[in-house]
C-alpha cells in the first residue's frame, strides 16, 4: 500500500519592531527632538521614573525605570516628554492595518512590536524577505516610522534577529542556520529568559557563569542530563532555545465583544463630585447601549487619563451580568475611589463593558411579597427605561440630573454636575 507523501512547509516568521515607539511618534510631531537624548516620563509628578528612552539617551547611561532626577544628573541635555497613550494606540492600529494586508496571522506584542506569520504567502506576495521589506518600506513612506525586522523559522530566532540590527535594516536567518546564528550570542538575549526563570534570573546567570557557559552555543553543547542537574526541569526548554527550536505559534489577537464610552474634559478636573457626575452620565449612555443590544456587562473597566499622560485602569466583575445603572454605579464609584489615588487632574475618562452575554433572570416558583428594597430596585429600572424612551425621542440632552435649589418652589431646578441620589432622583427637563 502506498502512503501519501507529506510535504512540510518551512515556517516564515517576521518580527517587526519600531524601537522606542512613543519617542518615534513624538519626533514625527516635533522634528527638533531628533538627534537629542529623549525620554518619556511624567513631567509634573515627584519621584517620577523614565518609561522609555531613545538610543542617544542610552549612550548617556539612561534606562527605563530610572528616576527622573538621576537621569537629569547623568544627562543635562535630556529632553523629557509626557506620555501620549491615545496617540500610541492610534498609531499602533495603523501599523497593524498595514501589516495585516500581507500576513494572514499576526500577533501584537506591545505597541510598535508584532510578529507576522508569512508561511505560505509566497505565491501571493513573493518571497518572505521581499514581503517583509515591502511592509517596512510602506510603513516608512506612509507614516515616517523607521523600524527593524528579523526573519526566521520561528518567533525566537526572528525576535533575536530584530534586536541585532538598526532601524531600516532586515536580518534574514535562513532555515537550517538557526543554531549557527545563535551560537555566539549570550543567553540574556533570549526574549523569554526573564519569564522562564522570573526572580531566579540572576541566580541562573551566576550558575551559568560559574560553569563558564557564556554563549548559547556553549549551552547547546552540554548534554541535557548534565544541564538538568544544575538548572532543574527548565533546562530542557533552555537547551531547545539554545538550539534555535521554538514551536510556539503566532497567536492572533483575541477579539471579545465590548462596548465603550469616553469623554475628554474641556479643562483638567480634580473635583470628586464633578467627576462622579461625569461618570454617571457616561454610565447612563453605556447602559442604554447595552439595553438596546440586550447584552449584560460581566466585566466593567474604568480608565482615568491624568493631565501628565499617565493612564490608570481598574476593572470589576459582575456575576450575573447586568445592564442596570442601579446595579453598576455603586461598584463604579468604588472603582473610581480605588483608581483616583493620585491628586493629579484628570483629562479623560473611559468606561468599558466587556465579557458581554445574555441577561440572566432568576424566576421564582412561588409568589412572595416583595421587600421594600426590591420595590425600589424595580422603580429604578422603570425609571431607566423611561429615560431611554425620552432620550430616544428628544435627544440625549432632553433630560439630565439636577438638585432642587433651596427656597425655590415648583419645578425649577439648579443644574449641577454631580452624581444623583439613586433613591430620590430629581430630573431637569426641557
Amino acid at each position: 500500500m502506498r502512503h501519501p507523501v507529506r510535504f512540510e512547509m518551512d515556517r516564515q516568521i517576521v518580527c517587526f519592531q519600531i524601537p522606542s515607539f512613543g519617542i518615534a511618534l513624538a519626533r514625527l510631531r516635533n522634528p527638533s527632538l531628533r538627534d537629542w537624548p529623549v525620554a518619556i516620563a511624567p513631567t509634573h509628578v515627584p519621584r517620577a521614573v523614565l518609561y522609555e528612552v531613545s538610543s542617544e539617551a542610552r549612550k548617556n547611561g539612561l534606562s527605563p525605570g530610572m528616576p527622573v532626577d538621576q537621569a537629569r544628573w547623568l544627562c543635562s541635555s535630556l529632553q523629557l516628554i509626557p506620555p501620549d497613550p491615545r496617540g500610541v494606540r492610534s498609531a499602533d492600529q495603523y501599523l497593524l492595518e498595514v501589516s495585516g494586508r500581507f500576513a494572514p496571522v499576526w500577533e501584537p506584542v506591545s505597541p510598535g512590536h508584532l510578529y507576522l506569520d508569512l508561511t505560505g504567502t509566497t505565491r501571493l506576495f513573493g518571497r518572505a524577505v521581499d514581503t517583509a521589506a515591502r511592509i517596512e518600506r510602506e510603513v516608512m513612506e506612509r507614516h515616517g516610522l523607521s523600524g527593524v525586522m528579523g526573519l526566521g523559522s520561528n518567533k525566537l530566532v526572528s525576535g533575536i534577529a530584530a534586536t541585532l540590527v538598526q532601524p531600516l535594516e532586515l536580518y534574514d536567518v535562513s532555515p537550517g542556520s538557526e543554531r549557527t546564528f545563535l551560537a555566539p550570542l549570550p543567553a540574556t538575549l533570549l526574549p523569554e529568559f526573564g519569564r522562564l526563570y522570573a526572580a531566579k534570573t540572576q541566580e541562573v546567570l551566576a550558575t551559568l557563569d560559574d560553569l563558564n557557559l557564556k554563549t548559547l552555543g556553549e549551552i547547546a553543547e552540554i548534554p541535557l542530563f548534565h544541564l538538568e542537574l544544575v538548572l532543574g526541569p527548565q533546562a530542557r526548554l533552555l537547551r531547545q532555545w539554545a538550539l534555535g527550536i521554538d514551536p510556539s505559534p503566532v497567536w492572533p489577537p483575541v477579539r471579545r465583544p465590548s462596548l465603550e464610552v469616553s469623554h475628554i474634559l474641556d479643562t483638567d478636573e480634580v473635583d470628586d463630585d464633578r467627576l462622579l457626575g461625569l461618570l454617571y452620565s457616561l454610565l447612563e449612555r453605556l447602559c442604554q447601549k447595552l439595553r438596546r443590544q440586550l447584552q449584560a456587562c460581566r466585566r466593567l473597566t474604568l480608565t482615568l487619563g491624568h493631565s501628565d499622560g499617565i493612564e490608570i485602569t481598574k476593572h470589576q466583575t459582575f456575576n450575573p451580568g447586568t445592564y442596570w445603572e442601579a446595579d453598576i454605579y455603586p461598584r463604579l464609584q468604588q472603582l473610581f475611589i480605588r483608581s483616583f489615588q493620585r491628586r493629579v487632574r484628570l483629562r479623560s475618562v473611559r468606561i468599558g463593558a466587556e465579557a458581554l452575554g445574555i441577561v440572566e433572570k432568576q424566576l421564582s416558583l412561588f409568589e412572595e411579597e416583595p421587600s421594600e428594597e426590591q420595590i425600589k430596585h424595580v422603580r429604578r429600572q422603570r425609571l431607566a427605561l423611561a429615560l431611554d424612551r425620552l432620550r430616544d425621542r428628544f435627544g440625549d440632552r432632553a433630560v439630565w440630573w439636577g438638585h432642587r435649589q433651596s427656597g425655590v418652589s415648583g419645578c425649577e431646578f439648579r443644574v449641577k454636575n454631580s452624581y444623583p441620589k439613586l433613591g430620590t432622583p430629581k430630573l431637569v427637563t426641557h
